[in-house]
């Protein structure tokens, strides 16, 4: 979603406080939203996937899902690439046993295999 900006409002308020930008682009029909923390991307993800349906969506970009790229970031000390990684991977685990989402990684496997 990159033009219903109620609607954007409303999945951005499931982050509360660790909602740290909204970007937009309705020509792509995206938004990208930047969380801190773990537990806000859970709340965001499914209020996202309450919310949205992509049954008409019409845009210049690919898309696989309502929610596509979930990227993990440690920004600073003394977060690690380690500790991204085991973030994504709960995440992915999270994401497939709750709201049933079908779930590609990539980068390092936990083991370290890529």
């Amino acid at each position: 979603e990159g033009r219903d900006m109620d609607l954007l409002t409303e999945i951005g308020r499931a982050a509360g406080s660790a909602l740290l930008d909204v970007h937009s682009d309705p020509h792509h029909h995206r938004s990208v939203f930047t969380l801190e923390g773990v537990e806000a991307i859970r709340h965001v993800t499914r209020r996202a996937v309450e919310l949205l349906d992509l049954t008409d969506h019409v845009a210049v970009h690919p898309r696989l899902g309502v929610v596509d790229v979930v990227p993990f970031v440690p920004y600073s000390a003394p977060h690690t690439f380690d500790d991204a990684v085991a973030a994504r991977n709960a995440f992915a685990a999270w994401a497939a046993d709750e709201l049933g989402l079908p779930c590609f990684l990539y980068g390092p496997l936990a083991d370290g295999t890529e």
